[in-house]
């Protein structure tokens, strides 16, 4: 039987008082103050900006993994809520002859890849490695892209990107969209070096527009047999033998748009794609409108939707967040029938607010003086974003993994803070943090995913 790398310890954290969730600037005060006026500033720009450009703490993380006494392991399941996974059990039964894709979506915490790829990894080693799968021009539209893919040009692209305010061209399911500037242009795809397991010999272009493939080329400029087959929403490229990079060259009538691209070994096992966009909600994934239609050209068995931390910021409305939810799953669903979906709960974080102090000194020239800190506080919402999550998975048959409770329900942050597994802006995780959510959801997965004892 396969174990996965997880190593279940304790740390000694249940005697030390954990970092308050409430801590204000230690700047000093005015001497012989008259009068201190305290006042909460509007919400600046700065939390959404950590939202939309988050900064993990931390590099890879290969150590053995530490599993924190305050989480609860006990409630590390997948809640199926009458849903039936049989079909979906059936495929991954059956991957060593036949390719099963699950495709996860999600908003920072999916981007950068670090929790889904600890997934990816693990699941592929137990399942077979079909090839590294979706792949989407992050850096190219502006924004920053996994570590173990790239997707480079070196002509000129416009691009837009899911968060931003206006979509001057059409945006595609993967929520990055790059349109060449030239109509005779070429980008590469290739997967990291440490990662040579992952050679490829089929490259699926999503795109909207004409697409005309003229040629391919390894990373030395050696060209490339290939055939490629249009389709209505993507151009499939085959190459006749494997590669860990490949240069498209195109001609393309000046209306094509660019989403992604899957990159598939030809061969049987586990694909693991992964839509992640910094800042996103249900509703930005909504506003697509063809999310469901895109997806379903992945062929997905299982999909996988972890959003609602960024819905926590701000004024929430359960049943408006509800009636958000509603309208991606039946977008999803009325495309991919054939799907297991799984809806994944935020764990709680933290929020920050500007506090601006008022002072006033004695004496003969009275001075005023004003300074502002930053506090953090537990953001409240997040327990009302799990909770609407759990009962609209309960009261429409959807499974649900309540990662709200696993990582510790209320109170976590503190302690996630307090053990290292936080990043400085209390939203994101360390890699640590990721690594450790990565492992979780696996195992859950895993238990879910063997045959339910009647």
């Amino acid at each position: 039987m396969k174990l996965s790398r997880l190593y279940i310890a304790t740390f000694l954290l249940s005697a030390v008082a954990f970092m308050p969730c409430r801590a204000q600037s230690t700047a000093a005060e005015p001497e012989q103050t008259e009068e201190t006026d305290e006042s909460e500033e509007p919400e600046d720009e700065d939390e959404r900006s950590i939202r939309e450009n988050p900064v993990i703490d931390g590099e890879d993380y290969d150590d053995e993994i530490i599993i924190p006494e305050f989480l609860k392991l006990k409630r590390n399941h997948i809640d199926f809520n009458g849903a039936n996974w049989n079909a979906l059990r059936n495929a991954l039964g059956n991957t060593n002859r036949m390719p099963v894709s699950i495709v996860a979506i999600g908003d920072s915490h999916y981007q950068a890849d670090f929790a889904t790829g600890v997934v990816r990894d693990n699941l592929q080693l137990d399942y077979g490695n079909a090839g590294r799968g979706l792949v989407v021009p992050l850096r190219l539209s502006g924004t920053n892209e996994p570590h173990d893919y790239s997707f480079t040009s070196t002509h000129n692209w416009n691009s837009v990107k899911l968060m931003s305010q206006s979509w001057p061209r059409t945006m595609g399911f993967t929520g990055a969209s790059i349109t060449p500037v030239n109509m005779n242009s070429t980008f590469m795809v290739s997967t990291s070096e440490r990662d040579d397991y992952n050679p490829f010999s089929s490259i699926t272009v999503f795109h909207n527009g004409q697409f005309f493939v003229t040629g391919v080329t390894d990373e030395d400029g050696n060209a490339l047999s290939f055939v490629a087959t249009p389709s209505k929403d993507y151009t499939e490229i085959r190459l006749t033998k494997d590669v860990n990079a490949a240069r498209i060259h195109f001609d393309s009538a000046g209306d094509l748009t660019i989403f992604g691209a899957n990159l598939s070994g030809q061969r049987p096992g586990l694909f693991f794609h992964t839509i992640g966009n910094n800042g996103a909600t249900y509703d930005t994934y909504n506003r697509i409108a063809t999310t469901g239609r895109g997806i379903s050209a992945l062929q997905p068995k299982l999909i996988i939707i972890s959003l609602g931390t960024n819905e926590a910021f701000g004024h929430f409305n359960k049943q408006s967040f509800k009636n958000s939810i509603d309208r991606l799953v039946k977008d999803i669903r009325s495309q991919n029938p054939d799907a297991t979906l799984l809806l994944v709960t935020p764990m709680e974080c933290q929020r920050s607010r500007v506090i601006t102090h008022r002072s006033s000194s004695k004496g003969r020239r009275r001075r005023r003086t004003v300074r502002t800190s930053r506090v953090y506080e537990v953001n409240s919402n997040v327990a009302k974003v799990r909770e609407a999550i759990a009962e609209y998975g309960k009261d429409n048959h959807i499974a649900v993994y309540d990662w709200y409770n696993v990582a510790g329900g209320s109170g976590a942050s503190a302690k996630w803070i307090n053990a290292g597994l936080f990043s400085r802006d209390r939203v994101h995780h360390s890699m640590r943090g990721y690594t450790l959510q990565g492992e979780l959801l696996y195992q859950a997965l895993r238990e879910a995913f063997r045959p339910q004892s009647k």
